[in-house]
């Protein structure tokens, strides 16, 4: 193992590349914010079940006061797993970018970043896009998902994660919302406040794919909700945008003011033989009630590793390296991080198939 081939790269001005990569398309930080833990392995914020309102006794003088039943507290952990991407710039590209530097001579070396800055690039946000998809694929699918060759390049079985979400908040309404002349589409949002209830959470905000959103506003029932009077007498209704309907959601007092997020964002996987798919992590036809908008939390922890001719950046999570091998002759980048999106709302969210297909 070698220093980088790239002339005048340094660490420094590593770091100002990783730095300045946009992360602003990612939606996990907003709803699984960042959060650094002490040892490498994560666990969910106490999750507190059967923790209604209990009403006091009325006790007489003297005597002794009855013992409530404490909460029954439930949590998950787990270690963290390491999530790594890797990238090579092969002999013939070497060749490419030591012709370009020699025609642009040493004080624009700096400049020729384009034969380094996409595979920095490319690993960073590789790693964003492994947390994305975990995210959102454990939330829509009830706290659930198993790595297998289909989502993963390499198994690690190890990692799989289930929740073990009780039956009693996997919901399906009883018609589907791709029929929309008849769906209940507010009717569900109100099942599904009421089935928190039965688990003391105050539903307050619904998740859901583009797509199932689309399908949600697109139903007879919400296009008259949200259209105006003079729209539904003259039959010009259409169907209404996201600002719309939260608008509308949001003054009916008996669903809470519930606000819908819509998960809008593709992620690339590719597996171990080159083949890629492409899609929207968050599951179609399944929205999940939370009493928060804060899902749970990102949680990683670093690992300061000590290897020789190595340079080295750090953001947040991530750790991107690079280094080169003389035979054969490459430069590998590296983006990695031990890191994992935790639920914590697990416990507390129901979770609705809107195709009226049970779980």
């Amino acid at each position: 193992m070698n220093t980088t081939l790239i002339q005048g790269l340094n660490e420094k001005i590593l770091q100002a590349k990783v730095n300045a990569i946009d992360v602003r398309p990612f939606q996990f930080p907003t709803y699984f914010p960042l959060r650094q833990v002490n040892a490498f392995n994560w666990k969910t914020l106490t999750n507190q079940k059967f923790g209604h309102n209990v009403a006091a006794d009325i006790a007489a003088d003297n005597a002794s006061v009855g013992r409530k039943r404490r909460p029954i507290f439930q949590s998950a952990s787990g270690d963290l797993p390491r999530l790594a991407i890797s990238r090579e710039m092969r002999r013939s590209e070497i060749k490419d970018y030591q012709v370009a530097l020699a025609l642009a001579g040493d004080i624009y070396a700096r400049e020729l970043v384009q034969y380094w800055a996409d595979d920095v690039e490319y690993c960073f946000t590789g790693v964003q896009a492994e947390l994305e998809y975990i995210a959102w694929a454990l939330l829509s699918n009830g706290g659930r998902l198993a790595f297998t060759p289909t989502n993963n390049a390499y198994m690690a079985t190890e990692f799989d994660l289930d929740y073990d979400v009780d039956s009693t908040q996997l919901i399906a309404n009883s018609t589907s919302w791709a029929t929309a002349a008849s769906a209940d589409a507010i009717g569900d949002f109100r099942k599904a406040i009421e089935e928190g209830k039965k688990i003391n959470s105050s539903i307050r905000h619904a998740f859901m794919s583009l797509s199932t959103f689309y399908k949600y506003a697109s139903t007879a029932q919400i296009i008259k909700a949200c259209a105006s009077y003079l729209d539904n007498a003259t039959g010009i209704a259409q169907t209404p945008d996201i600002t719309a309907v939260n608008a509308m959601l949001k003054k009916q007092a008996w669903l809470n003011g519930i606000q819908i997020h819509v998960i809008d964002i593709d992620v690339t996987r590719e597996l171990s033989d080159g083949t890629q798919t492409m899609g929207n992590p968050f599951a179609d036809n399944v929205v999940v009630f939370s009493e928060v908008p804060v899902l749970g939390s990102t949680q990683y922890g670093l690992l300061k590793d000590s290897a020789q001719n190595v340079i080295r950046a750090e953001r947040a999570h991530t750790v991107v390296k690079k280094y080169s091998e003389p035979e054969p002759l490459k430069e590998i980048t590296i983006g990695e991080a031990d890191a994992l999106p935790v639920l914590d709302t697990a416990y507390k969210n129901i979770y609705m198939n809107v195709a009226a297909t049970s779980w």
